[in-house]
């Protein structure tokens, strides 16, 4: 059913200028009223063949044609990701002869074409007798690489790799690319030889995926300008969720735009999806540059949360949000001690059960925890689990199956010698073993691997990774085998930071088998490890960029603290019980796979969603804010915030603990923006 435009939107369907930029709130109705404009636009004689409906992800583009639908809009006018839209202007190219569209590769073959740019790189290096602590062996960690091309995507994104052809690639500064993104340089290094690989000569690509289809239609634009005589140029452009637009597809628009008419509809507080590169000067500076001529219109009501809200909203991000009439979002302060242990999560899942009790068409689908990173996520976990609440991880892996957290229960079964727990659980030890494999190194060649550990001269018919898994997964105990035997062991190719790391996981393994006597628990095994090896050093090998690192040994540190919950259990008693604790989320996962299930999730996850009653934990110095970008932070609490509707709870330190309030929240910083977080 078509809604009735309120008066902000009544203005926005009677303007005629060229340029629209809507400066929209959470819950204001964005995609409504692209969707009513739309509409009014056919219904005023423009042909649906005229507009460009656009969003920049499946789930927008599915959200944007709903509203269409519902709005009562042409059924001849088509959603497409701007990725879609860039594909179907290198196809016209093709068809008038402009283009030869090299062939589209797989994943895999993405994959296989980066640990070859790897191995090109670290051979430039060791010709060079250049040192570095940067490990090349990606090929056999499955989370290095797709790190890897998550760095790659960005970098596209932003338009950076056209800059890595043969020709200019000696004037490119890959230093500071690798500062502006916090990314060790030799991650630079390898994308940009993957791209000197990928486009050996400008405009000429030897193949392609679908990362590259924005990219590389602004790469052939700038080199030819006249192609762009040969595209089809919509009339009316509208683009959703503005918020997300990056480089590449901000100039792609651009470039298409021409004398066409074009809207866009964001809202400049949820700019937080770095990992696609999105950036707030293009709902600021950027776009006023760009489009001199553009008419701002605001969206700021919010159909989703009451004036509550609204007034928090309002005063963390010093814009002007409103609730429509009618609404109510009632506000929870949970307070807790910060010293005591698993007292946030106990705060937080008693007040999940008292709002799942509270009336009886509350479902537990109907609350979500919000963290600000995975790392907050241990303690609350485990008391779910105790409290028999069933729950689903959204966009986040477990604790129990993150690779840090599998490292170090890696050690606990070496240490101690106990894998029973291991037995017939293949995905574990799987997990398991590639989580050792990233954090230290294992051979690359299929034929060193089967001569020298394996002790055959057969031919090889899987990749050491592969063979390593297989082993583990028949006979648990071979794990140890795995780190002593190959993890641990040096090789001719290692570099010598690497033979450094080798030793120094090897003697801290040893040492602690030898001492075992004197540490009895998971706990002071694991304390053990942090003091004989630097983990945000070791962490920093297996995750390059800084911010994933350190929730990665924020992790580490919880899940000791978990272990130090529980008492003078052994370490073979701990490791049955996270066992237990895994199985029966995968049991409970499982039985109510089709029933109403918590969700336990992260901000940047939570985007685009909403739920009757939201609980944002851990809102506290060094936490929440966790970095001293306090205007990012801001982002990322109103994000948090604005996905409640009937109920928002945030859980704070209590009283005793005022040192530690969140400065998004008390004092000049939740108004201003000044001041630190704590370290």
């Amino acid at each position: 059913m078509a809604h009735t435009p309120s008066p902000e939107q009544a203005d926005i369907l009677h303007s005629r200028a060229s340029v629209v930029h809507i400066d929209a709130v959470a819950g204001a109705g964005k995609t409504t009223t692209m969707a009513m404009i739309a509409r009014d636009a056919c219904a005023r004689g423009l042909g649906p063949a005229a507009i460009a409906c656009l969003a920049f992800s499946a789930g927008a583009r599915k959200r944007f044609a709903q509203k269409l639908a519902e709005e009562g809009a042409p059924a001849g006018l088509v959603v497409s990701t701007v990725g879609d839209h860039a594909l179907r202007h290198l196809n016209k190219l093709m068809s008038t002869g402009m283009l030869d569209l090299p062939p589209r590769i797989t994943g895999r073959e993405m994959r296989e074409r980066l640990v070859q740019a790897a191995e090109q790189v670290w051979q430039r290096y060791e010709r060079a007798g250049i040192a570095t602590d940067f490990d090349f062996g990606i090929e056999h960690s499955t989370d290095r690489i797709d790190h890897l091309l998550q760095v790659l995507r960005q970098l596209k994104a932003a338009l950076k790799t056209h800059q890595f052809t043969e020709d200019d690639f000696r004037s490119v500064d890959l230093h500071e690319i690798s500062e502006e993104h916090d990314l060790p340089v030799q991650l630079i290094e390898i994308c940009a030889e993957y791209e000197r690989l990928r486009e050996p000569s400008p405009g000429e690509f030897a193949w392609q995926a679908e990362d590259d289809f924005v990219p590389d239609l602004v790469r052939l634009l700038a080199l030819y300008p006249a192609a762009l005589d040969h595209l089809w140029h919509a009339a009316l452009y509208l683009v959703d969720e503005w918020h997300d637009v990056n480089a590449a597809e901000f100039k792609l628009i651009a470039l298409l735009k021409r004398r066409g008419r074009l809207v866009v509809v964001g809202d400049r507080d949820q700019v937080i999806d770095e990992a696609r590169g999105a950036e707030l000067r293009f709902s600021a500076e950027t776009f006023l540059a760009a489009y001199p001529e553009a008419v701002r219109f605001p969206l700021r009501r919010s159909r989703r949360f009451g004036p509550s809200v609204s007034r928090a909203v309002s005063r963390l991000t010093s814009r002007q949000v409103e609730s429509f009439e009618g609404l109510h979002t009632v506000q929870h302060k949970l307070r807790y001690a910060p010293p005591v242990p698993g007292s946030c999560a106990a705060a937080v899942i008693a007040h999940a059960r008292k709002v799942h009790e509270a009336e009886q068409g509350v479902q537990w689908s109907d609350i979500a925890i919000i963290t600000r990173d995975d790392d907050q996520s241990i303690d609350i976990e485990n008391a779910l689990i105790d409290a028999r609440i069933p729950y689903r991880c959204e966009d986040v892996v477990s604790y129990l199956l993150r690779p840090e957290i599998l490292f170090m229960r890696a050690l606990l079964h070496i240490v101690s010698g106990h894998y029973d727990t291991l037995e017939k659980d293949a995905s574990t030890v799987q997990a398991m073993v590639s989580a050792l494999a990233a954090f230290v190194s294992m051979p690359a060649d299929r034929q060193q691997f089967e001569v020298d550990y394996m002790k055959t001269g057969r031919s090889p018919r899987k990749t050491p990774l592969e063979e390593a898994i297989e082993s583990v997964q028949g006979t648990p105990s071979a794990l140890r085998w795995f780190f002593d035997g190959i993890v641990a062991t040096h090789r001719e190719t290692d570099s010598q930071l690497t033979r450094n790391w080798k030793a120094r996981f090897g003697a801290c393994v040893a040492e602690l088998t030898a001492n075992s006597a004197s540490l009895p628990t998971a706990a002071a095994v694991l304390q053990a490890v942090q003091r004989m090896v630097d983990l945000p050093a070791a962490v920093g090998r297996a995750v390059p960029r800084r911010s994933e690192a350190d929730s990665a040994v924020r992790s580490i540190r919880s899940f000791t603290q978990f272990a130090e919950a529980c008492g003078k259990m052994s370490i073979a008693q701990f490791l049955t019980e996270l066992r237990g604790r895994q199985g029966k989320l995968s049991a409970r996962t499982d039985a109510q796979r089709h029933r109403a299930q918590l969700v336990l999730t992260t901000v940047r996850a939570a985007k685009g969603q909403e739920w009757d009653h939201v609980i944002l934990p851990y809102l506290e110095r060094g936490e929440f804010p966790r970095t001293a970008n306090l205007a990012e932070e801001k982002r990322f609490l109103y994000v948090a915030m604005t996905r409640a509707r009937a109920s928002l709870a945030l859980a704070e330190p209590d009283d005793g603990h005022r040192e530690l309030w969140s400065s998004l929240l008390h004092g000049v910083a939740a108004r201003t923006g000044a001041g630190e977080p704590a370290p």
